[in-house]
């Protein structure tokens, strides 16, 4: 898969290529070792594999051999398409599943008298601790003026 890695842009770049040359429509389908899902189409691999699975525009004789690897091509479509939709799915859980994690862990992270900064004043309701937040913010502010003024 490191070749593929390294190939990757000029493979989709050739594909295109062949696709806009040719008039035809291109769809590519790999997978990593680790089970990353990669995928090229033109116009995209949705449109190509439907119009695959549905034998649109397909040079299909009436020969019984082209019928017979027809019907295997379709079903292994079919299959690639599913494993295909089961990975969105996944991804898309585990997207989710990262973002509520992250999302946890900052609302768990403990403020520290020295991490005051990381406190939304929104979420704040007393006064008293909004009145602290506003004095630290402009001591800081301060500070920072008096550091930007040293410099120059």
């Amino acid at each position: 898969m490191v070749t593929f890695y390294k190939r990757k842009e000029k493979i989709y770049t050739k594909l295109s290529e062949m696709s806009l040359l040719c008039g035809a429509d291109v769809g590519f389908l790999v997978y990593s070792n680790s089970g990353i899902l990669y995928t090229f189409g033109s116009p995209s691999f949705e449109v190509v594999a439907k119009q695959f699975l549905n034998g649109e525009d397909s040079s299909s004789t009436s020969l019984p051999q082209q019928s017979i690897i027809d019907a295997q091509h379709k079903k292994k479509m079919e299959e690639l398409c599913k494993v295909y939709n089961n990975l969105l799915e996944k991804a898309d859980a585990e997207n989710q599943k990262g973002m509520a994690m992250a999302k946890a862990e900052t609302e768990a992270l403990p403020v520290e008298k020295d991490a005051w900064w990381r406190v939304d004043p929104t979420t704040v309701k007393d006064k008293e601790v909004l009145k602290q937040l506003l004095e630290k913010y402009e001591d800081l502010y301060e500070k920072l003026c008096d550091k930007v003024v040293a410099r120059n």
